[in-house]
């Protein structure tokens, strides 16, 4: 059956968008919107395809096909013996290109006799030179039919992008499609996802890669499905998870993005070089979140890192959190990682500083966004009732005497374990309940949600009596939704789901580590930080949640502090550690000290570490 088209594709008959089909190398429709460049003739090209080409759910597809082809390139075509029409064929006919993706799948190769009269008369009049064997004709031909990367990111182009590109992301898209290596650290809401996403839709597109392995925190999981439906939804996902039969088949299913989490490839990502994600050399492994990773003697951050790849993107807003041997790690991975290499071990100095210089691509939301609502920071300070106080000095005092009874024995730990347990108690007193943070929350909320605005509550506590459920406990008369690491993966998306559908929950309560990173939620404009975390790239993510694109209200943030506490002690540290992630990030500077040293720890509570007590009294001892 001979089907006649207007524009430069074939129309499915779904609905009325034009639309292609890519001859089961896609499952789905490519979204084709009606391209036809101004000032140019539309010749009418006449094909055929072979029935080895045509796909079993596409039948009516091996009869000859009439399609409008522009961006005139004279060669003759011959797809099937005794069909020879010469004609103008295109530099970007993304319906002929799609005739040739199908030799890829299993079962459907061309015949010798076609594969020949391709090569000969498709090439012999454009380039005289023999073509390289290794190249695959339908690759070649799929390379050379396509439309300019311009042309596919433009507005008016044939490919359907499903909502606006901004022009940065257009750049960052180019920019990934130049690199085999690249750290994308825009600011967090700039939407690396989309760039990415964007960018693996054209290489698969233009036949320049097969697979990509995407590796992201378990919580958002389904977040990138959805994501990626969207933005690229002719392209096959599968979904690493389960049990370990499940993922076995998984690992080997056929599609074009394999997604897992960081667990998972922990999991199956063994010494064995023949362990499903090390068996094969991958065309892309993407990294979301590549702070995961920012440790380079852990598990997570070796495995990675064995990963054989053709290209290595790491997406993040915080390239660096506590100290330069985190960013080290990350670009250790950001490089290509042939069969037989060692993964690079970088060093701090003048080295890493280069190598972040050429492959770190940041923007900022002053830069990039200026119409983007202002986020603004408010920090409260308060002071504790009576009963508070009297039950954390009380804390407080008996910790130290513990730390000073341990003597020489005294760790960091004990140290980590006495902030921890003080931190609780500003957030409630344990004995009678009370909090001044939890009674300045609660005006605060009564006058947002009586005027309609939402919030985000985040505390790194999950428990009933300092944390995430103490606040939704004491807040149920206005209907919280609560969202903590602790349940399940669908549950998670299920309350996600519901804030944004249902308006009648004005208040999301979340954990700082399942809710801080990968969620969109601009719904929300205000944000509290009922407790405060060691890091202020933790809680610039968990900020940006709301502060992102899509955001139409101002974004008001507000920091709880309780004075004469452990809090305020640890302010002070933040602001240093801010000041480190400014200068090594933004200027590659790496002079700055990057981590806590013990006696900044132990200072906190006015002690000596055991090391100088030791040194101390080897000095005395050789006086004496």
């Amino acid at each position: 059956m001979m089907m006649t088209m207007e524009a430069i594709w074939w129309k499915e008959h779904i609905g009325d968008v034009p639309r292609a089909r890519w001859f089961g190398f896609f499952r789905r429709p490519v979204k084709l919107s009606e391209y036809i460049p101004q000032g140019l003739s539309v010749p009418s090209v006449i094909l055929s395809v072979p029935q080895d080409l045509s796909a079993s759910d596409d039948n009516s597809l091996s009869s000859p096909i009439s399609l409008m082809v522009p961006h005139t390139l004279n060669i003759p075509i011959n797809l099937i013996s005794g069909h020879t029409q010469s004609g103008d064929c295109v530099r970007g006919s993304v319906g002929l290109a799609g005739i040739l993706l199908k030799e890829s799948m299993p079962g459907a190769k061309l015949s010798k006799s076609t594969r020949s009269d391709l090569a000969l008369q498709t090439f012999q009049d454009i380039d005289n030179n023999k073509a390289e064997p290794e190249i695959p004709l339908s690759k070649r031909l799929a390379y050379l039919l396509q439309p300019p990367t311009e042309v596919l990111l433009s507005r008016s182009g044939p490919l359907e992008w499903p909502g606006t590109l901004f022009d940065y992301q257009i750049e960052g898209i180019k920019t990934l499609l130049s690199s085999d290596a690249l750290l994308l650290a825009d600011d967090m809401g700039l939407g690396k996802t989309i760039q990415a996403l964007g960018a693996l839709r054209i290489l698969f597109l233009q036949r320049r890669i097969e697979s990509c392995l995407l590796i992201v925190p378990a919580s958002l999981v389904g977040q990138w499905r959805k994501e990626i439906h969207y933005w690229a939804p002719e392209l096959r996902t599968s979904t690493i998870r389960g049990t370990t039969a499940e993922r076995t088949w998984q690992w080997v299913t056929s599609a074009h993005i394999y997604l897992t989490s960081y667990e998972t490839l922990r999991s199956d990502c063994t010494d064995n070089a023949q362990s499903p994600p090390r068996r094969r050399v991958w065309d892309v492994v993407i990294l979301d979140e590549a702070q995961k990773i920012k440790n380079r003697d852990v598990e997570i951050s070796r495995k990675c890192k064995l990963l054989h790849r053709q290209r290595a993107w790491a997406l993040t807003g915080t390239p660096l959190e506590n100290r330069e041997d985190d960013l080290a790690s990350i670009l250790e991975f950001v490089t290509t990682l042939k069969e037989g290499e060692t993964p690079p071990r970088l060093k701090p100095g003048f080295e890493l500083q280069e190598k972040h210089k050429s492959l770190q691509l940041r923007r900022k939301k002053q830069d990039v966004l200026p119409q983007l609502p202002p986020k603004m920071v408010n920090q409260i300070s308060l002071t504790m009732n009576r009963p508070q106080r009297e039950y954390y000095e009380r804390a407080e005092k008996e910790g130290i005497v513990q730390l000073k009874e341990s003597g020489e024995s005294v760790s960091i730990e004990n140290i980590l374990e006495l902030i921890m347990k003080l931190k609780q108690i500003c957030n409630f007193c344990p004995s009678t309940g009370s909090s001044v943070k939890f009674d300045d929350v609660l005006e605060r909320l009564t006058t947002l949600v009586s005027e309609g605005y939402r919030a985000l509550i985040f505390s790194q506590f999950t428990d009933s009596t300092y944390g995430a459920n103490a606040i939704a406990s004491n807040l149920k008369d206005f209907n919280p939704l609560l969202y903590t690491g602790d349940l399940s993966q669908l549950r998670r998306d299920m309350i996600i789901k519901t804030f944004k559908e249902n308006r009648d929950h004005k208040i999301l309560i979340l954990s700082l580590r399942a809710g801080g990173q990968g969620l969109n939620l601009q719904d929300a404009s205000y944000v509290f930080h009922f407790d405060r975390w060691w890091n202020p790239a933790v809680e610039h993510q968990a900020e940006d949640r709301a502060h992102r694109l899509g955001q139409t209200f101002p974004v008001n943030v507000y920091k709880y502090v309780i004075e004469d506490t452990i809090e305020e002690r640890i302010e002070k540290i933040l602001k240093e550690k801010q000041l480190l992630f400014d200068e090594l990030v933004d200027s590659v500077s790496i002079d700055l000290k990057s981590k806590l040293s013990s006696e900044e720890l132990f200072g906190l509570f006015g002690l000596i570490p055991p090391e100088r007590l030791k040194l101390s009294k080897r000095k005395s001892e050789f006086k004496g």
